[in-house]
């Protein structure tokens, strides 16, 4: 995760750093990290012009930046290739003949001195039937929890299940009506948590019923999607309770080998009268992604009094800090790579943040789960690793980095976390807000700053080593306000302080003016750098999700306007100019989200927060989809996809690690978005356009005054990166 300052961009177009070595970019990922994926090759009807058709696919992490591409419909070649139009750019195309008949097919090859090779294709696909695909789902039947309830689709998650290099959805269903689901400090007995797999044709592959004894909620179902063991089809796993059935009907259980699970009563449910479940076994089990079929079940750790296994009560009120539930049933969940990124990854699994606080690692090799490690940080000072074996280790820290508050993982966390590779030493870390666990489970740093409800982690400031991290705060001892720091040493950066909680912020590169994100919070509306933290613009943007959209290299950020009358959520998607100034609705697909004629009625999740059901680089360019829900059926998913051309060549998101990771937890309690670890601008300025040459620069001046961004936008004297001049590129540092 090293990186330093771009001095000179070679006519090469290879991005070298002041020591020599790569800037961090796709290329930083491993070969073991990246999931064999197709072409994701998607055919879009045209809305922005009104005919013909949109086309675009995947580069793939293992290509050759100029890897070449021929494009085909209904057997013909029509781009790329000695078609005449050269597909050297973005891997996109806008056919502008096109129907909705027509056939697509695509060539992937390689050059070298050995002749050309082809390295993939994607064969017969043709358009969607309209500028968004709809997936309709199978609603859970009510009367399988004895009540006449809705369920609305909530979160999702992806993973191949399957091997055949296209991602699965799996949804979790959200209870509404009777049996609602239910934040931990609300009282109300809830209907089951089920979760779903669909193809992308909308077949349902299973259904997973977690039963009575899972309460559903943000804070309580974090399903984690993964291929585990390596065999190139990805596991699903999550907490699950006697009573909870596989996507084959049976209990959970008969996948135990503690006779203590295989012999529990599942009929009985363990829920008390204010709905909350205080009592009995809680469990973890790991399902085969592709049939749902329990494969292990083994029982949670730690349990709700802090041990391990078992059934135990909920302990007294000093334990957690509350006697109900409302510590020691909040969860957290991401996939890791503990052991290294040529090894298969590990799921952890947080319990706890407010006070106590417990990371459980976990290890899936194909059969059976066994546990890594278990951190537990249980006061302010004390920090107990528990190995494979059952050895247990005590460290005592005496001071948090900036200072303040509590000096181990104790009373520091979110409402949702991170994880990427932040020292270094080719093993990820877990992020949790204002603290940071090792490999090895081990106490990487405490901030001190507390709990948190939204956490950025990524390249915020390309000319400083290392990633950084943007969080906000609730706590009335920091008081309140937000802090940048150091994702690896947890140094601060920058902070300040807030006069009532600071409920949301958002990271993002929106400004092209401005060399590196930008950070923003519902306390602090004024958009600051991440590499001076000084004010940049004051205009007030929404604090909910990035994404990639219009084809240019900086963020765009998604939002929804709710309706408490109603119950509706509007959303858009909404980019800034260069200088921060004014901002402008993007369209989609040459429609607004309004227009339901042609976009349909797609609804965000959780009220106020108007998180998608998913964004992620599902297919397609390198450009993001928004995954929502339908207000219209509430029984089917909108998928958009962008239609803006663009050309810049991009390997698919998927293939960053860091980026990756994020798709994998952002599922997770309050969802956030996921970040790249590299930045964006600068790895696009590893492919130089035709006619534009490097030029050696003196004391980092330039001969002609009239400089360019790479959008072609005109900027001064004080703008930092890549820069045009005279028809030459150029680094400024």
């Amino acid at each position: 995760m090293k990186k330093t300052k771009l001095s000179l961009l070679l006519a090469c177009g290879m991005a070298l750093t002041a020591t020599g070595t790569m800037a961090q970019g796709p290329h930083s990922t491993s070969l073991k990290q990246m999931e064999k994926l197709d072409r994701g090759l998607v055919v879009i009807p045209n809305g922005t012009l009104g005919r013909g058709n949109f086309i675009s696919w995947r580069m793939l992490g293992t290509d050759d930046k100029n890897v070449g591409f021929e494009l085909y419909r209904n057997g013909s070649l029509i781009a790329g290739g000695t078609s005449g139009n050269p597909l050297d750019g973005g891997t996109c195309y806008v056919d502008t003949t096109g129907t909705a008949n027509d056939s697509y097919s695509l060539k992937a090859y390689a050059t070298d001195m050995s002749g050309t090779t082809v390295v993939g294709t994607a064969e017969d696909v043709r358009p969607w039937s309209g500028y968004y695909k709809k997936l309709q789902l199978q609603a859970p039947d009510p009367t399988v929890n004895n009540n006449d309830t809705l369920y609305y689709p909530n979160d999702c998650s992806v993973g191949d299940v399957d091997g055949d290099g296209q991602y699965e959805i799996i949804v979790k269903w959200d209870p509404q009506g009777k049996g609602p689901s239910k934040d931990n400090s609300q009282k109300g007995k809830t209907c089951n948590v089920v979760l779903d797999c669909y193809k992308l044709d909308g077949t349902r592959l299973w259904s997973i019923n977690l039963g009575p004894n899972i309460r559903a909620g943000a804070h309580y179902t974090q399903f984690l999607v993964y291929d585990f063991d390596g065999d190139g089809k990805a596991e699903v796993m999550c907490k699950t309770a006697p009573g909870s059935k596989d996507g084959q009907g049976k209990y959970v259980t008969l996948a135990a080998d503690d006779d203590a699970i295989k012999n529990a009563d599942n009929a009985k449910s363990y829920r008390n009268s204010n709905g909350y479940v205080n009592d009995g076994p809680e469990y973890l089990t790991v399902f085969n992604g592709a049939t749902g079929a329990a494969v292990n079940t083994v029982f949670y750790n730690p349990n709700r009094a802090g041990g391990l296994g078992g059934a135990p009560s909920h302990p007294s009120k000093s334990f957690w800090g509350d006697n109900y539930g409302g510590r020691a049933d909040r969860y957290l969940a991401t996939v890791a790579y503990l052991a290294g990124k040529d090894e298969n990854p590990s799921a952890v699994f947080v319990r706890g943040y407010y006070t106590r606080s417990y990371f459980w690692a976990v290890d899936f090799d194909g059969s059976k789960l066994k546990t890594r490690w278990l951190h537990a940080s249980t006061d302010k000072n004390t920090v107990t690793v528990t190995d494979a074996d059952g050895h247990t280790t005590t460290t005592k820290h005496s001071q948090s980095t900036s200072g303040k508050g509590s000096a181990t993982a104790f009373g520091n966390g979110n409402h949702n976390l991170s994880c990427a590779d932040v020292d270094g030493d080719g093993k990820d870390e877990i992020i949790m807000g204002s603290c940071a666990i090792d490999d090895n489970g081990s106490l990487l740093y405490a901030t001190g700053m507390g709990h948190g409800d939204a956490i950025h982690l990524g390249d915020l400031n390309p000319d400083r080593p290392g990633l950084e991290v943007f969080e906000v705060h609730e706590e009335k001892n920091m008081p309140y306000g937000w802090d940048v720091h150091d994702a690896a040493t947890g140094e601060i950066l920058f902070s300040a302080a807030g006069s009532s909680d600071n409920g949301r912020g958002m990271a993002a590169d929106v400004m092209a003016s401005d060399r590196g994100y930008e950070f923003w919070s519902s306390n602090d509306r004024s958009l600051r750098s991440a590499a001076t933290g000084e004010v940049v613009s004051t205009k007030s943007l929404s604090q909910c999700f990035r994404l990639y959209w219009n084809g240019d290299l900086q963020d765009e950020l998604f939002d929804g306007k709710y309706s408490t009358s109603t119950g509706k959520c509007s959303p858009q998607v909404v980019s800034l100019n260069s200088n921060g100034t004014q901002t402008v609705t993007e369209k989609i697909n040459g429609y607004y989200f309004t227009d339901h004629q042609h976009l349909g009625t797609p609804q965000t999740c959780n009220t106020t927060k108007a998180t998608p059901c998913l964004i992620a680089d599902l297919f397609g360019d390198w450009r993001e989809e928004i995954v929502m829900w339908d207000w219209s059926d509430k029984t089917s998913l909108d998928i958009y996809s962008t239609t803006i051309p663009t050309d810049y060549r991009i390997p698919t998101l998927m293939h960053d690690h860091t980026y990756r990771m994020g798709v994998a937890w952002q599922q997770t309690a309050y969802n956030q978005p996921a970040h790249l670890g590299y930045y964006l601008p600068d790895y696009a300025a590893e492919f130089t356009p035709a006619g534009i040459s490097a030029v050696t620069t003196e004391n980092g001046t330039e001969t002609d005054g009239n400089a360019y961004n790479v959008a072609g936008q005109r900027v001064g004297k004080a703008f930092k990166g890549l820069v045009i001049v005279g028809g030459k590129k150029v680094i400024r540092r």
